[in-house]
């Protein structure tokens, strides 16, 4: 009797866990398709001014995020953590319809143009981060293992149709009308939301019996940060994410060099920056589908995170001796397929053995705070680099930031496991037999 009990509780439970997955991949795929739409034409514009300015745009969403984490944790301080989820995604839908309404009445195109750049680079890293927060918080490592491939892959799907209709419609809807499909789209994300919370919760109570789980945190503004400092771990992960941001924004500024000099044409740029994005997601389907799942369970989420300091630096490496558009797409598509194809759901793996609230706050600050000041700082060390050794100096700089970029995988990847055999160590003690 007993082990037919255990039959249909695993049974329940696993379907469950499917439910997450299917739901969390429709979510995630909403999510990235509300952004990649208007994308490319956002970095079609902002190649219209002066490039030199790009650095004070990232500077400017470097400061909006020191504003927005806090206010985040401020509410998780005062509502429940994942009913805050939904409410954040009608706010970004609602900033979305605006900046449309504005840009169909031709207000200030010039001002307009890098307040949205500012606010879409803002919306980009929250919304991804407070859902893979909640993801997070419903489920354990070993049910992640099995599902953040799949959640992922739907995400990638999203980000392949974002720009596939942006490109088949903004002729005809001009961009005031990608904003609006962008804001239905957060929508849809908000369905998934609920249905995600529905399925991940029937997990929770036949794991923890009892448990509140979305009570009110308590605590305040500045926690998330407070975490950071006291946990080695959470600095790692911290650590690895500044440097995946430096190499990255590298690579990106390369991008715009050869963007504003090879493709002086709005549209011909529109449609090249389309095509990168259209040409990473496929490539990253491919690895979510076919590897993400298999390597994290194999060989677990630290040497899957080495991948991408070694393939940054390659790719560096190649835009500095041989700049080209044919390089650069391969640059490109290469370290951002690997990126969000398997770096994306190996951190995200790092986060299901941490507390409750770190999940929301302290991973907010490192996915928003941390990752905007590697934006910003390393815009300025290129400028800087460019001004003192030419391009070669790139290569030089990146070196010593790959050799950190490594050690810290190596890190996470001890630390993971060390976390992982703590709470399996404690879930059997709580369910071992006590003494008669």
């Amino acid at each position: 009797m007993s082990s037919l009990l255990k039959f249909f509780r695993v049974t329940k439970q696993r379907s469950s866990e499917i439910a997450v997955a299917v739901w969390g991949a429709v979510t995630f795929g909403a999510l990235l398709a509300s952004y990649s739409v208007f994308r490319p034409v956002r970095d079609a514009l902002v190649l219209d001014g002066d490039p030199d300015k790009i650095p004070w745009l990232f500077t400017a969403t470097f400061l909006a995020m020191l504003i927005v984490s806090p206010l985040w944790s401020a509410a998780i301080a005062r509502f429940g953590r994942r009913r805050l989820v939904p409410f954040a995604f009608h706010a970004f839908a609602l900033c979305a319809l605006g900046f449309g309404a504005l840009v169909a009445i031709d207000v200030e195109p010039v001002w307009v143009g890098r307040v949205f750049y500012v606010w879409s680079s803002v919306f980009n890293m929250f919304v991804v981060s407070v859902f893979w927060s909640l993801l997070a918080d419903l489920i354990g490592p070993e049910a992640a293992r099995r599902v953040f491939g799949p959640i992922a892959a739907g995400g990638t799907i999203g980000a392949i149709a974002g720009p596939a209709l942006t490109r088949a419609l903004v002729e005809v809807i001009q961009v005031e009308g990608v904003l609006v499909i962008s804001a239905g789209l957060l929508e849809l994300a908000v369905v998934g939301v609920y249905q995600v919370r529905r399925a991940g919760e029937a997990i929770e109570r036949e794991a923890v019996p009892g448990d509140q789980p979305d009570a009110a945190a308590g605590g305040g503004a500045f926690d998330g940060l407070a975490q950071l400092v006291k946990s080695p771990y959470l600095a790692a992960i911290a650590g690895y994410v500044l440097c995946t941001a430096v190499a990255a924004t590298f690579v990106y500024f390369e991008q715009v060099q050869l963007g504003r000099s090879e493709l002086p044409d709005r549209e011909a740029r529109t449609a090249f920056f389309a095509g990168i994005d259209l040409w990473t997601n496929v490539v990253a389907l491919v690895l979510q589908t076919l590897l993400a799942a298999q390597l994290l369970k194999r060989l677990g989420p630290g040497l899957v995170l080495v991948l991408l300091p070694l393939a940054q630096a390659a790719g560096i490496t190649m835009l500095v001796l041989a700049p080209s558009l044919s390089v650069l797409v391969f640059v490109q598509v290469s370290s951002r397929a690997l990126t969000h194809g398997l770096t994306r759901p190996s951190r995200e793996l790092l986060f299901t053995v941490v507390d409750r609230d770190e999940k929301y706050r302290a991973k907010n600050v490192i996915d928003t705070i941390i990752y905007r000041f590697g934006d910003v700082a390393s815009s300025w060390l290129y400028t800087g680099l460019l001004a003192l050794g030419g391009t070669v100096s790139l290569v030089f700089a990146t070196v010593p930031i790959v050799g950190i970029w490594v050690a810290l995988a190596t890190v996470l990847g001890v630390g993971f496991r060390r976390r992982v055999e703590a709470r399996e160590t404690a879930a059997a003690s709580r369910s071992a037999p006590s003494d008669p």
